[in-house]
């Protein structure tokens, strides 16, 4: 079973940071806590931009 996490860049500072796909809690950004991602149950309500789509194994 193949597990999605996306790289995200901050759309308030520009830091790019890695994170699941579909979160159980908010995300933040790790450099000025804006929140990048809300949680929904399923895939994440972006407040970012994705940048790369990673696939782990």
């Amino acid at each position: 079973m193949a597990r999605n996490f996306l790289k995200v860049k901050c759309g308030e500072c520009g830091n790019e940071q890695k994170m699941f796909s579909h979160p159980s809690n908010d995300v933040t950004c790790l450099v000025c806590s804006e929140v990048i991602a809300h949680s929904t149950g399923g895939k994440a309500d972006l407040h970012g931009s994705i940048v790369e789509e990673l696939e782990v194994e």
